[in-house]
């Protein structure tokens, strides 16, 4: 009977295991990629040259956590609901551009679009110095099917 009760506890130990690591990964709600070919900023983080990966992530709150990594740098912005987006079918991020400066303004991913604030940023500063005219340039981002 001892016996019995010691492969019930395990049993159920694996078991609950197995549920909460499925669960985990049942948060991610879209992971990907993408690659920046020269040094960005993205809000106040400068990201460096490199391959990034994703993941958006859900949360107890009504956001969602966007976790970027890469080799030498990571950060994690929230995603608010209200960034959700019906029509959103494809992904990319769009850079402004001026010089060798590139600031993140928006990111768009499937369901979702999320514009950033580049007020203040090394974009505007530079254009400002020299009398410039930022442009915007468009960056792939690669979202892995589920």
């Amino acid at each position: 009977m001892r016996y019995l009760s010691r492969v019930l506890v395990v049993a159920v130990g694996l078991l609950a295991i197995g549920g909460i690591s499925s669960s985990v990964r049942a948060n991610d709600m879209l992971v990907g990629s993408f690659t920046l070919n020269r040094p960005t900023q993205w809000n106040k983080t400068m990201l460096p040259a490199g391959t990034y990966k994703f993941r958006l992530v859900r949360t107890q709150t009504d956001a969602n956590m966007l976790m970027v990594s890469g080799e030498k740098q990571s950060m994690d912005i929230y995603v608010f609901a209200q960034s959700a987006c019906e029509t959103c079918r494809n992904a990319g991020l769009t850079l402004e551009v001026l010089g060798d400066h590139r600031v993140v303004t928006s990111l768009t991913l499937p369901g979702f679009h999320v514009d950033f604030s580049v007020r203040g940023s090394l974009v505007d500063a530079k254009a400002q110095a020299d009398n410039a005219t930022p442009y915007s340039e468009q960056i792939d981002v690669r979202v892995n099917p589920n």
